[in-house]
């Protein structure tokens, strides 16, 4: 996996762990296995990236969108057709000009159905 690709990956699924983690319906053991994982995919993630997602997270706004018919999925936001034309080509992360969060395009990829169900053995 390119390393864009890889940082996408990671902050989607520590996002998704961290929403998993607190749910009601988990078990004690199931929240540390989502908070490990969590602890594990920060460290992969360059500092600059998660202290970047972090803060947008933190403030209730989203840290990663895609572009979704060439608006950014926070804020609502036209993407320039520059912009989406180096993300598509280089497979690469931006940033919203409105709302700051990381953008990318969407890919199958990034779809993680059934991860989680594996990770927590459902």
């Amino acid at each position: 996996m390119r390393h864009t690709e890889d940082i996408i990956q990671r902050l989607l699924r520590i996002r998704k762990a961290r929403s998993l983690s607190e749910s009601p319906s988990m078990s004690e053991n199931e929240v540390q296995v989502l908070r490990d994982f969590i602890i594990e995919n920060r460290r992969q993630v360059p500092p600059f990236a998660l202290s970047h997602f972090d803060r947008l997270e933190a403030s209730g706004k989203m840290g990663l969108a895609e572009v979704v018919e060439k608006k950014c999925a926070s804020c609502g936001a036209v993407v320039p057709d520059d912009e989406i034309d180096y993300l598509v080509k280089n497979k690469n992360i931006g940033v919203c000009d409105n709302c700051f969060a990381f953008i990318y395009m969407p890919d199958e990829k990034f779809n993680d159905d059934g991860f989680f169900e594996k990770l927590l053995g459902k």
